[in-house]
């Protein structure tokens, strides 16, 4: 049987399954879809999660499919720019001082690439049990339901954790009123509103906008009470980002409810939880795929040295329980409270503490030393680097 049985094929579980692979361990990878998803999902990779893929050599092939992203912003519907943000701040902190703004898909596909007939797509993992020698896994496969053995069950499979839900481990947390719809769109709104940066979050109290510009076209977020389906409420809304006399072609939609979750624990014995499966949050910030490759790193770190295994299991407990503790206090006490923070903070109604908020956004923008303690929570390189993944 193999060291570990990977469950999930995004980019979170084929980066664990590369990761403990390069450490000679035995690695299978089941997926439930019948191939790598290309939808839009997440887009943002920051600085440490750039670093940390450079170990591994795919850091410089994703950057050549993706935007470098040095700069960006905080707007106002009416007044404009507040404040801009230099990823040069952070120059001798990291060898990649910018957000990378490329799908999910495309470091997807580089990891497939790698790790080649260890992923098995058609196989949807369905529940596990275990002893102290092992897992054993049912699983529904294209021929119908089967069941394997793995030492240890690493469920990457996302939010709706069949896994989890098997284990009765609470998912704790809340859902947001607000639904995000995402548009995407190649109206090149950068001609047309003034110094505009790849990456701008722009605050309104009533409809609030996120830009991200993608390699083929602009990713533009709504916050939304409603199922928004009308080509008709999309079109009022992007002209309210731009107005022109010419409709937009909406390229992609996508509409989908936000959360901000943490399972109550990491680790259920030998069945670990990463990515999706054990937190998810706000979009904005772009943080959760992103904490997620960083989840895997610190697990691979956690690894028994290969010479001394022997046999022995890859992990001791003692190094599997401070990983998930360290990863769960990362995913509460950093991640679930900054991107929380930067969605209520886009929304603010009141106009006193909306101006106040925004002075000193522009204040901390301004202030070098400021601006890069500011960037190293919103890069996601003091947590990283609290976790001991990467140097100080």
């Amino acid at each position: 049987m193999p060291d570990v049985l990977v469950a999930g094929a995004g980019p979170v579980g084929l980066t664990t399954a590369l990761l403990l692979a390069e450490h000679g361990l035995t690695v299978e990878v089941f997926e439930a879809a019948d191939s790598i998803s290309t939808q839009p999902r997440a887009s943002t990779f920051h600085p440490p999660t750039l670093d940390l893929l450079h170990r591994v050599g795919l850091a410089e092939p994703l950057i050549a499919q993706g935007l470098k992203a040095p700069v960006y912003q905080h707007r106002d519907r009416e007044r404009g720019l507040v404040a801009d943000f230099d990823h040069a701040h952070l120059a001798r902190d990291t060898g990649f001082p910018f957000r990378l703004q490329a799908e999910q898909h495309k470091l997807s596909a580089l990891l497939l690439e790698r790790l080649g007939d260890r992923v098995r797509f058609g196989h949807r993992v369905l529940g596990v049990s275990q002893d102290d020698h092992g897992t054993v896994v049912r699983a529904e496969g294209p021929d119908g339901p089967l069941v394997t053995q793995a030492g240890h069950l690493i469920d990457a499979g996302g939010a709706p954790g069949a896994v989890r839900r098997a284990l009765d481990i609470g998912f704790e947390g809340f859902t947001y009123e607000d639904r995000y719809l995402v548009l995407l769109t190649d109206f090149r709104f950068e001609d047309h509103l003034e110094g505009l940066a790849k990456v701008a979050y722009i605050s309104d109290p009533d409809e609030y906008v996120v830009l991200l510009r993608a390699p083929d076209a602009w990713r533009v977020l709504f916050p939304v009470r409603e199922d928004v389906t009308d080509p008709a409420e999309w079109e009022r809304m992007l002209q309210g980002v731009v107005a022109r006399p010419e409709p937009y072609t909406v390229l992609h939609h996508q509409l989908y409810s936000v959360h901000q979750r943490v399972a109550e624990r990491f680790r259920a014995g030998r069945v670990l939880l990463i990515g999706d499966a054990a937190h998810i949050n706000s979009p904005i910030g772009g943080m959760g795929m992103n904490n997620g490759i960083h989840d895997a790193f610190a697990l691979a770190a956690a690894l028994r040295p290969a010479g001394v295994r022997d046999g022995s299991a890859p992990w001791t407990d003692e190094a599997l329980d401070s990983w998930a503790d360290r990863r769960r206090r990362t995913a509460l006490e950093y991640v679930k409270v900054i991107t929380d923070r930067n969605a209520r903070a886009l929304g603010e109604k009141d106009p006193e503490r909306r101006r106040a908020a925004q002075a000193e956004l522009a204040a901390t923008a301004a202030d070098p030393a400021k601006a890069r303690d500011w960037l190293l929570d919103a890069s996601m390189l003091r947590a990283v680097r609290g976790q001991g993944l990467l140097p100080c």
